[in-house]
């Protein structure tokens, strides 16, 4: 082999991870409405695969805590109560709030570096707001937050957060429907850079309080049938 050659590592995936994959993705967009029962057959059969990654799918997504297994053993789209969605915000203002105050203290190199990763991450939530898809708004918001929970480099936090993500992802997209996102969220994204590279532990706190617990406002306040992200191609699975 030609020493100067460099060939990629393959990425194998397996049918599990596809058939989660697809099967989050219909949760989240709405194309699998809170409380739909889902069929193990009908999904195997509709996406060409057995049942058994099905099977194994199901359980991750439960895990995740976007399906529900039943007693009878089938599983339905969860239906996120007002509780809920609060718990998923009151951990995530712990987690970040946390991860913000490490940054700071770990001094000027790290704030630097995370200041303009986040730039970049904010740059990025700028062009899916022009273009308008409110799925992608809500995937470009959650990577900001990752960012900044990932610089904080506590590795459980960030295991912790991940366990969120979809939950926080599905949250997301429900809030881009009810009230979409435009200059405010851009703006409370900047308010996140500035009081970061201010070095000020308590404004950070604070910014990241205000906004998450105003999206979870807007969110717990709007009617659960309007969550939804309207003109979902996708025919339902049952």
């Amino acid at each position: 082999m030609d020493p100067e050659l460099r060939l990629a590592p393959l990425q194998f995936t397996s049918t599990t991870d596809r058939v989660s994959t697809e099967l989050r993705r219909l949760i989240i967009s709405g194309a699998l409405a809170p409380g739909q029962a889902l069929n193990e057959k009908a999904v195997s059969d509709q996406l060409g695969v057995s049942r058994s990654p099905v099977r194994e799918a199901f359980q991750r997504l439960v895990a995740e805590r976007l399906l529900v297994s039943e007693r009878n053993k089938s599983v339905t789209v969860n239906t996120f109560s007002d509780t809920d969605i609060e718990e998923i915000y009151d951990a995530r203002i712990a987690i970040e709030s946390h991860a913000a105050r490490g940054i700071i203290a770990a001094g000027s190199t790290t704030i630097d570096s995370t200041a303009a990763q986040l730039e970049v991450a904010l740059d990025n939530l700028r062009t899916q707001l022009d273009v308008g898809d409110r799925l992608a708004v809500a995937h470009a918001d959650l990577a900001f937050h990752q960012q900044l929970v990932a610089a904080g480099g506590n590795t459980r936090l960030l295991a912790a957060y991940e366990l969120l993500s979809a939950e926080t992802l599905t949250c997301m997209a429900w809030l881009e429907n009810v009230k979409p996102s435009g200059d405010e969220l851009m703006q409370d994204h900047r308010d996140f850079i500035d009081a970061l590279q201010a070095q000020d532990s308590d404004r950070i706190s604070a910014v990241i309080t205000q906004h998450l617990s105003r999206a979870n406002l807007n969110l717990t306040a709007s009617d659960p049938a309007e969550r939804a992200l309207p003109n979902v191609a996708d025919a339902p699975i049952d």
